[in-house]
């Protein structure tokens, strides 16, 4: 079965690749994991199939045109009001 792997590095740049596995979620959630280990990823996400991924810095090339009202911010998304 084919899968797409996606991985963030400890820079916290994210990137993904498509490998081949098990059809066990189990098995093929550890061959990626290992698999971007050696690379020093950090698997995170594990979707059947070959699918292109895109991420915000596809789309924007230089954070730092960005104004305060637009940019990311650090924020915990369970952090209650």
């Amino acid at each position: 079965m084919i899968y797409t792997a996606i991985y963030q590095n400890t820079q916290g740049k994210l990137s993904y690749w498509t490998l081949a596995g098990s059809a066990s979620r189990h098995s093929a959630w550890l061959k990626a994991a290992k698999a971007g280990g050696a690379q020093d990823r950090c698997l995170i996400a594990l979707v059947p199939g070959v699918h292109p991924v895109y991420f915000y810095s596809d789309f924007v090339d230089d954070f730092s045109d960005l104004d305060d009202s637009n940019s990311i911010k650090d924020h915990d998304l369970y952090e209650t009001y």
